[in-house]
């Protein structure tokens, strides 16, 4: 049913209770969580606050909502169940279909039609949102409470579609419509205009935290109340729904610690372009003891690969346990909700922004799904396990190869001053052989040299480059017959590695050893590792390339490149653990 195994909550379990009254089944998208009650319970207040209210939007209204945005993210789960949903209220099976194929001939009203084409582009293009969007539905008759609804219904949206995937449920009744590319999303991509940022777009009304219970709790946690919240004062309930999640999922420190969860939220902020949540959560790490500089690294992140069963078992043999795991799924998807609310509601930051994204980053000709990261320099920071990482939008090499192409030759020698550091650190880890790394590196600058003409710039020059010294590296390798390979696969990948001997590095190891001697030592051990695994590690935590690039120098599938990368990890550090085990007292 998900890729995380599920407990017994009891025939009492109030949220499972109300669903078996309200649908006549609790949804496998609960199910899922049972690892993690106090989620669920979460979770149900939200949906329930923001769906089933009789007052606003109509339920067919925020379930077509639901409907169109699943169908956008071609999320199997929630267009099963929604369209189910419509179905019993009522919706006739060919609109349905018709929202599939082109929801403008549905039949539907221009006040529903304007209403999805703004969540719509909430969804995909939350920059581009300004008050010129809220003007446009307000000609249409949608008053700032019915608006606020639409875009709680939009960051619910998000929030389900981001969940499903994450625990890869199977959907609760037969699928009606199919999830395959829809054919309207283009047209509606190139009719989508960039307008300017600057709001709140909506009225509110005061709350004084001393008689609202949320407001308190903000107060009292945070130490001041959130701008996005006090924009959504007009639906005190849902700020009610909204403090619980806050309290149950955001502050608890029992399974992930508060500074995991924090550094959650802003790495999805970041990749998010939301210059309002990011400033939110470098506050808060601020206030848990993370200093500005290291604060602004854990923002520079990209969207990761599509979350998999692979990704489970990586965490896993990285030491996370089951609810872990599922507390960090919980997570992203409520930062895909605040997100979302933030961008329609147009708050501005309570706090000056130590990184702003402008909204031009996207082009009316990119799909922004693509355009993950505004940063131009790979960072790394890792912090308690979890490891954030970027990579620059466009090649830094571009000018000089173009020049080297017409036959530069000043150009040429820039590049290799540039990167003849990566390529002998390669050649140097795959031969063991200094000679041979010295030899091997003339030969690839002579290759490269050769074939610059052909190079047509599908990936960036440096990972082609590395490419061609990993293949100048094997060729040494095979003339000496002494070659592991790096292509095959192998049986023991099969099974994960078990390190016999990692202890705890209680010591800092610079306090053990200096940098040169630290250095020296982890190369030492480094070339120990069998090749297959020592590469890896070589490309992603010594050259800095991203999981893309160093799988595409290695012509392996990304799975596989962090199978080995993350055997050749731990290898490497069971190898240096008794150099930085903590020595007992007379030993």
């Amino acid at each position: 049913m998900s890729l995380l195994p599920e407990v017994e909550l009891g025939e009492n379990f109030l949220p499972f209770v109300q669903f078996r009254e309200k649908f006549g089944f609790v949804p496998n998208i609960f199910r899922a969580q049972t690892l993690l009650p106090r989620a669920i319970e979460a979770e149900a207040h939200i949906a329930a606050t923001v769906v089933l209210r009789d007052a606003g939007l109509s339920r067919v209204q925020k379930k077509r909502l639901l409907l169109v945005i699943a169908l956008a993210s071609q999320n199997t789960y929630c267009v099963a169940t929604h369209t189910e949903v419509l179905g019993s209220l009522g919706v006739p099976d060919q609109q349905l279909k018709d929202l599939a194929t082109d929801y403008r001939q549905a039949g539907l009203a221009s006040a529903d039609i304007a209403l999805l084409e703004f969540s719509l582009k909430l969804r995909r293009y939350p920059t581009w949102i300004g008050s010129e969007d809220i003007g446009i539905l307000r000609s249409h008759g949608f008053d700032d409470e019915l608006i606020l609804e639409a875009i709680l219904v939009t960051g619910l949206a998000q929030f389900l579609c981001f969940l499903s995937a994450g625990l890869k449920v199977s959907p609760d009744v037969e699928p009606r419509l199919g999830t395959e590319p829809l054919p309207w999303v283009d047209t509606v991509r190139s009719a989508q205009t960039r307008h300017s940022r600057g709001g709140p777009y909506l009225q509110a009304v005061p709350m004084d935290p001393r008689t609202f219970p949320p407001f308190a709790l903000f107060q009292e946690r945070f130490g001041f109340i959130p701008n996005i919240f006090r924009a959504q004062t007009l639906r005190p309930d849902v700020l009610e729904a909204e403090a619980q999640a806050v309290r149950d999922i955001l502050l608890t420190n029992d399974v992930l610690t508060r500074l995991q969860k924090e550094s959650i939220l802003l790495v999805i902020s970041a990749l998010n372009l939301n210059t309002y949540c990011v400033a939110v959560h470098c506050e808060m790490l601020r206030n848990l003891g993370i200093p500005d500089e290291q604060s602004d690294l854990i923002a520079m992140a990209r969207r990761p690969n599509d979350f998999g069963r692979e990704d489970i078992e990586l965490l896993r043999e990285s030491g996370f346990s089951d609810i872990q795991i599922l507390e960090c799924i919980v997570m992203t998807s409520l930062t895909q909700f605040l997100n979302t609310l933030q961008m329609g509601l147009g708050t501005v930051p309570d706090f000056e922004p130590l990184q702003v994204f402008p909204s031009e980053a996207w082009s009316s000709t990119e799909d922004p799904e693509k355009k993950v990261n505004l940063f131009s320099e790979p960072v790394r920071l890792k912090d308690q396990g979890v490891v954030y990482e970027t990579e620059a939008l466009h090649d830094e090499d571009a000018n000089l190869v173009a020049q080297a192409k017409k036959g530069d030759l000043d150009a040429f020698e820039q590049l290799v001053r540039l990167h003849q550091g990566r390529v002998y650190r390669t050649l140097i880890f795959m031969t063991q052989n200094s000679s041979e790394a010295e030899d091997g590196m003339q030969d690839v600058f002579l290759r490269v040299f050769e074939s610059i003409g052909g190079f047509q710039g599908t990936a960036r020059f440096s990972t082609w480059l590395t490419r061609i010294a990993i293949n100048e590296g094997v060729e040494r390798l095979r003339k000496r017959r002494e070659m592991e390979s790096l292509d095959e696969e192998s049986a023991d990948e099969d099974e994960p590695f078990r390190p016999r001997y990692v202890v705890s590095w209680e010591d800092n190891p610079e306090q053990l050893y200096s940098k040169a001697e630290i250095r020296q030592l982890v190369q030492g051990e480094l070339m120990k590792i069998p090749i297959k695994y020592r590469v890896p590690v070589l490309l992603r935590d010594l050259e800095q390339l991203s999981t893309e690039e160093a799988a595409q120098a290695l012509d392996l599938a990304v799975p596989a490149l962090k199978s080995r990368l993350l055997r050749g990890r731990l290898m490497l550090r069971e190898a240096l653990a008794p150099n930085f085990k903590k020595r007992a007292a007379g030993v």
